[in-house]
């Protein structure tokens, strides 16, 4: 509290001061001020009480932690943990949750407010008392509801006061309509969950894993938060005493209704209680009985607020001018009569009277003021109209507070009336309240308020004839017109020559950038579409800054931002088409950023958040030929180059994983993992963001053809014919394994993960128990409507479970849907497509429950073509189209359906409304399965023996406003659904190798048996060179630049050498064959001599050397081995080189004999086991030689990264050869595949699609690597990479049946350098970009990072 200082009052300590941020630290309110916060007047008072329990609490956990055996998690989480290491971790956290500003300023803004004694009732309530106290039957949930303005919020924040006081675990949110970020379920999930870590570290520990395990959440999808962070993370822990959420205003959150349902599903035995506060909702009151929860409901009455008035009249009748007691006392008894318990209009009655002189005065005020808060705003606004000279401002103030998505600070707010009104005023803060009646108010952090929601419902109402009066399509349109002004101004303007740096820029950047740059397609969307000015307004915005909007965006750390802007942009252009014609320039540059938004995001996303200035040099080049990015950028100055093989339009199908030799039979998703089920009995793990293999798990000798995740992505349920198997996939453990003796129908989990569910064809569904694998119950159901005496039980034909609604869906062939209630095992009853006599019924082919419980609906899809959406628990139909679907899949989100047919036709569907939302006609193999990723957006199909990946823009939504407008809303037109048609590639002239001529031309290998060539500075394919036999796939070439000759090896184990000369500048001649045989095993590696005069010829039994005539040399046989490879270094000691088992050795080019003093080994395990190599390669002047190990099986140990001198070791194996190792296996797991050597620069591919160099040239001592461009994800994400370095230094990737080149690449660097200590990469310097032309070095905004342009 504040401290009295004789004539005014302050806060000696300000509460961040008072607060260490150590871990476990809690943070407790004492009610006293700095001079008696240690003083107390007996034991039972309660700010004695509140320490001596916190002292007792805090002796328990230190017993508690000795007596538990130390981990390292309690070890570096503990008390022993540093601040910097706790504020570090909370920082982190902040931004995976994506955490904005925390409640603590409006707790302590209301507390501010409340007065000693007041809302005590409350807390002294014997019903408050009872659900606190949590005994047994008592209700998790008390309910406060009362009338607009009667304290509610005040109360909720005595309540969290009393909770710290009592060193009680809580939580707290207030809820503001017109706020955007605390509108919303999604927003108060994000911030309970911070909250809750900040002060237990389990759960601190729980969120941070998520974070390092690449856990994706949808921070706007309050049903993902819900399951996969609090579900399946926060509540396993374990509570040592009870938890409380306090939740102010929730009928201000525009999507409460999904948040009771939420509770209603919390374990009963997790001790969690929830005190809300609201006003009188009978939807509320429906939602509380609908779903049986257990509530104890409280109200605000008049009488009950008396107390409180009473206390704040009192306080504040002593500023007035009026000494005698009785009067004073007739006063308050007037007040409190007219008030009808309503502390918004006391407020407002005592600042009027604020400006009285005189007992006459104060009697005036009284006799005239209205009681009720409508006409007393009435009575405020036409007090203000009549200063003419305020108006104006007064409108634009209430414009910016009343429609802002956010609340401004004052600084905003000055600079938002200089471009709104071009008037500057120096003392807003002073201006505020007088210009405004006290209708708007300056909170202590500098936030411009509207002072009650009742004020903006009053200002925004229809029909209100007043010059202040919130017309909101109009207002909108108003702020969204001067946010654009700002984002066309020359402030953001970037120079195409980028003479100055992003952070040299951001330093002379508007306090308004920020609220402009995030917020302006929140306006346009509430906006009149019918504005042409707008339209005008926003084609100059992307015509010229549109770059530099997004480098500032993407600086902010969250892409959030350019999505949601696109989908606010994409509504309004929707819209716009009731008023305008859709034709017109403008209006196809508008249509186009926002789709090329959409993808720049799903597409660039992890580049551009690495490096934000990339958006104006490295991005536009890549994207497609026919995006308005490309058109009207990709040719800047020096900008990267990409010729060849490149997309014309963006593709929607981001990568196809193929398995080519067995089956793809099953797939699930969950979070950051996808899984498929082979033919084989494997089930491979995929990263969801990268489709990277993450590993493999063996199901057994059968195929996989049922795989499920539980509510997080560690279990994964897997099924074939004979077995079902629980798995455990962070550490790849099976947990158990249960043989089956029927076939499965359906697997899945239950909504808490506690008990798996199989149902068989044998009209049986068991349960098991997680935990152990004992069954627990089986279940057995039958066609309700076939004879009971029957002994013969037709087998199902269809099932389908659903463990958010604990539902099961049974079909029997031609017969309607059984529905049955897996809670009470009841049945529920059938949905009958047609007339419910008519048989037979149609023939059901899939089904699939919505996982939304808000939604409760089943898409079931038949023979006859009809999709059907219908009711599972009153089977009623609710709309149906015609899809010829066999194939269905629903998003988590339960907004999404997915059908698949037999042709490969892939569509997208609104699900309650099946209004198509995109289509793609693939003619391809018949889709056998189809999952969405956790995002909604991105979603997998799998296919004979091919896994493909899709993202459509399309189904890209539009997130709630959180401003409760429905204007924009009630304008809204459907668009027509987006249809494409993926092309398939002939196969038989896809690139199966390449190597480069040591100068500006490529030779390719296809899978046709065709040699041929390539032009680098154009990427065009200039002539056939020979063919091998037809269909024999070309593995691989091998060119010798010195005699002019390529080797070239098919499937078959035939190899062709043959002497390839020029003719003229684009021509080459083939002479015959120099040699052609065919060797009896399959060749894994040719090798020329650096001369051209000898080749090896290497397979897993033996190697040959022969002569380029085919005279064999020499051979040598060797026992089986897996992983090898040779090096020719004949230029620099005429030797070569073998890496087998982790070791280096040494040969002789003629004989093949090993030099005695030769092996070493530059890499090995602990254990003695070598990891494997993945790739060799040696530098074009034969001097340095680079070995990319790969991670041992098992995550046992870590990849490796070495470079070494090529020279022949002179002295024996034990000599120390370390020396002269250079070690890089702090990046080595990052490292997808090494390109080889341009001069001394070893090139690299990481997993993030950045091509990466070293310098061969660094000491031992200096870890520095550097970015410099990146290839498009769908480029490199699945199949065999096959890439080629020119001796110009452009890189050369294999595309589909052409290559795709990339020119100046390597002029863009990005400095990285290794901290030794911490593993992580990070800059020593402060990072800069150099202009292409001016070369002088500036402040880039991305620490950790320098760039050149060169």
């Amino acid at each position: 509290m504040k401290t009295n200082l004789g004539v005014s009052q302050a806060l000696i300590v300000e509460k961040d001061s008072a607060i260490l941020g150590l871990p476990g630290e809690r943070v407790q309110l004492l009610n006293a001020d700095h001079r008696h916060v240690c003083k107390f007047k007996d034991p039972l008072d309660s700010n004695y009480i509140t320490l001596r329990n916190a002292f007792v609490s805090t002796i328990d956990h230190i017993e508690r932690d000795l007596q538990e055996p130390a981990t390292s998690n309690s070890q570096e989480l503990g008390l022993a943990a540093t601040q910097d290491q706790y504020n570090s971790t909370m920082k982190t956290l902040a931004g995976y949750l994506v955490q904005g500003d925390l409640p603590d300023n409006d707790l302590a803004n209301l507390l501010d407010r409340q007065l000693d004694g007041t809302c005590q009732w409350l807390t002294d309530d014997t019903e408050f008392k009872y659900w606190r106290a949590g005994d047994e039957g008592a209700p998790k949930l008390l309910w406060l509801n009362g009338k607009p303005a009667t304290g509610k919020s005040t109360l909720a924040a005595h309540v969290v006061r009393q909770f710290y006081g009592c060193n009680l675990d809580c939580s707290y949110f207030f809820f503001k309509h017109g706020d955007k970020s605390k509108s919303s379920v999604a927003s108060m999930l994000r911030s309970f969950a911070y909250q809750m870590a900040s002060t237990n570290p389990r759960i601190r520990s729980e969120i941070l894993a998520m974070h390092d395990n690449g856990v994706l959440i949808d921070a706007e999808d309050e049903r993902t938060l819900w399951r996969s962070v609090f579900l399946s993370r926060i509540f396993r822990t374990d509570f040592h005493q009870p938890y409380f959420w306090v939740i102010d205003a929730l009928d201000e959150c525009a999507d409460f209704t999904c948040f009771l349902p939420m509770l209603a599903k919390i374990d009963k035995n997790i001790p969690l209680r929830v005190f809300m506060t609201s006003r009188p909702s009978p939807v509320i009151q429906t939602l509380l009985l609908q779903e049986k929860l257990l509530v104890s409901t409280k109200q605000v009455t008049v009488e009950s607020s008396y107390h409180d008035i009473r206390c704040m009249l009192e306080a504040s009748t002593r500023f007035l001018p009026i000494d005698d007691p009785v009067a004073c006392e007739s006063l308050i008894a007037k007040i409190l009569s007219k008030s009808n318990g309503c502390f918004l209009w006391v407020a407002l009655v005592l600042k009027e009277l604020e400006t009285t002189h005189s007992e006459q005065q104060i009697q005036e005020v009284l006799d005239s003021v209205p009681s009720e808060m409508d006409s007393l705003y009435t009575r405020i606004l036409d007090t203000m109209a009549m200063i003419p000279r305020n108006r104006k401002l007064a409108q634009a103030i209430l414009r910016w507070t009343v429609c802002a998505v956010r609340p401004l600070r004052v600084e905003e707010l000055k600079e938002a009336i200089r471009l709104d009104l071009d008037e500057v005023v120096p003392r807003l803060e002073r201006t505020v309240e007088t210009v405004c009646g006290h209708l708007v108010h300056i909170d202590r952090n500098s936030r411009v308020q509207i002072i009650h929601q009742t004020v903006r419902a009053f200002l925004t109402q229809d029909g209100l004839l007043s010059d202040f009066a919130i017309d909101r399509l109009r207002e909108h349109s108003r702020l969204a017109e001067v946010c654009l002004q700002y984002l066309c101004s020359d402030e953001l303007k970037s120079s195409r020559y980028r003479r100055r740096g992003s952070a040299a820029r951001a330093a002379k950047r508007s306090v308004f950038a920020e609220y402009a740059t995030v917020y302006f397609a929140e306006h346009v969307v509430r906006s009149s579409s019918s504005n042409d000015n707008q339209i005008a307004t926003l084609s100059s915005f992307f015509h010229t800054n549109i770059l530099s909007w997004i480098e500032i965006v993407a600086e902010g750390g969250d892409l959030f931002f350019l999505t949601q802007t696109a989908k606010n942009l994409k509504v309004y252009m929707e819209r716009r088409a009731k008023y305008k014609s859709p034709l017109g320039q403008q209006v196809h540059a508008i249509s186009s950023w926002i789709q090329d938004l959409i993808y720049i995001v799903t597409t660039f996303g992890r580049p551009l958040l690495t490096s934000p200035p990339s958006i104006h040099f490295l991005i536009p080049p890549v994207c497609p030929r026919n995006s308005i990015i490309y058109r009207q950028y990709h040719e800047y100055p020096r900008c990267l180059e990409i010729v060849g093989q490149c997309e014309l339009e963006w593709d929607d199908r981001l990568s196809c994983i193929s398995l080519r030799e067995f089956q793809v039979l099953a797939i699930a998703c969950r979070d950051n993992r996808f899984v498929i089920g082979l033919s084989d009995g494997r089930i491979v793990l995929y990263h969801t963001s990268t489709c990277q293999e993450a590993g493999q798990l063996i199901h057994g000798m059968e195929a996989v053809r049922f795989l499920g995740f539980g509510s997080a992505n560690v279990l994964l349920a897997s099924g074939g014919r004979q077995a079902i198997a629980l798995w455990d996939t962070t550490s790849g453990n099976k947990l158990w394994a249960v043989d089956i003796t029927e076939r499965l129908l359906a697997l899945g989990f239950n909504e808490d993960d506690t008990i798996l569910m199989a149902t068989t064809i044998a009209n049986c569904t068991l349960f098991w128990s997680v935990e152990d694998g004992q069954e627990l119950e089986k279940f057995f159901v039958s066609d309700q409507t076939e004879d009971e005496s029957s002994t013969y039980k037709r087998p199902p034909s269809h099932a389908q479970l659903c463990g958010e609604l604990n539902l099961l869906a049974v079909c029997y062939r031609q017969r309607p849907i059984n529905i049955w209630d897996l809670e009470d095992r009841s049945f529920v009853g059938q949905f009958h497509k047609s007339a419910a006599d008519i048989y037979p019924s149609p023939l059901l082919v899939a089904m699939v429950f919505n996982p939304n419980p808000d939604v409760n609906l089943v898409a079931a899809s038949y023979q006859d073509g009809d999709l059907v959406i219908f009711d599972p628990w009153n089977q009623k139909q609710h709309t149906m189209v015609e899809a010829n679907a066999h194939i269905l899949a629903a998003s988590s989100d339960g907004a999404t359906l997915a059908t698949g047919d037999g042709s490969g036709t892939v569509q997208i569907f609104d699900f309650e409304t099946l209004r198509l939302l995109f289509r793609s006609t693939v003619n391809d193999f018949d889709i056998r399965a189809i999952t969405f990723a956790s995002n909604n957006v991105r979603f997998f199909d799998i296919r004979h023996d091919h896994c493909n990946v899709w993202e459509p823009s399309a189904i890209v939504r539009q997130t709630a406003t959180g401003d409760g407008s429905s204007e924009y809303c009630s304008e809204a037109v459907l668009g027509d659904a987006e249809t494409i048609g993926a092309q398939l590639l002939d196969d038989s002239q896809a690139i199966t190798a390449m190597v480069s001529d040591g100068s500006d031309w490529l030779l390719c290998g296809k899978e046709s048996g065709s040699i041929v060539l390539f032009e680098a500075k154009t990427g065009r394919q200039m002539q056939e060179l020979y063919k091998h036999a037809a269909n024999a796939a070309i593995l691989l070439l091998e060119w010798n630049d010195r005699a002019a000759i390529l080797a070239s090896v098919d499937r078959a184990s035939r190899i062709i050498v043959r002497k390839i000369s020029s003719k003229g500048s684009d021509m080459r001649v083939v002479e015959q064959p120099l040699v052609d045989q065919s060797i009896g095993q399959a060749i894994r590696q040719v090798l020329f001599h650096s001369s051209g005069t000898m080749l090896l010829v290497s397979t897993s039994s033996f190697d040959q050397v022969w002569k380029t005539d085919g005279h064999q040399l020499a051979v040598r046989t060797t026992s089986s081995r897996q992983s090898w490879q040779w090096i020719d270094c004949s230029s620099s000691n005429q030797r070569l080189l073998l890496t087998v088992d982790g070791q280096i050795k040494w040969f002789d080019w003629k004989t093949l004999e090993e030099s005695p003093l030769s092996t070493y080994s530059p890499v090995s395990l602990e254990d003695g086991g070598y990891p494997p190599v993945v790739n060799m390669k040696i530098s074009s002047h034969g001097s340095v030689v680079c070995a990319h190990f790969r991670e041992p099986p098992g995550g046992q140990g870590m990849a490796r990264l070495r470079l070494w001198s090529a020279s022949t070791p002179t002295a024996p194996a034990q000599d120390p050869i370390s020396k002269h190792i250079t070690n890089f296996d702090r990046i080595a797991k990052e490292v997808k595949t090494v390109i080889g050597f341009h001069k001394l620069l070893l090139l690299f591919l990481d997993h993030s699609g950045w091509i990466c160099s070293i310098s061969a040239e660094r000491t031992t001592k200096e870890r520095v690597y550097t970015r410099h461009f990146f290839i498009p994800y769908g480029w490199h994400c699945s199949g065999e990479l096959i890439f080629a370095i020119t001796a110009k230094g452009s890189i050369v990737l294999a595309r589909k049946n052409g290559i795709a080149v990339f020119h100046r690449g390597l002029d863009f660097e990005d400095r990285v350098v290794l901290d030794m200590d911490s593993e992580i990469a990070m800059s020593q310097t402060e990072p800069h970009w150099s202009s292409p032309v001016l070369e002088n070095h500036v402040d880039s905004p991305r620490s950790g990072h320098q760039w050149d342009h060169r």
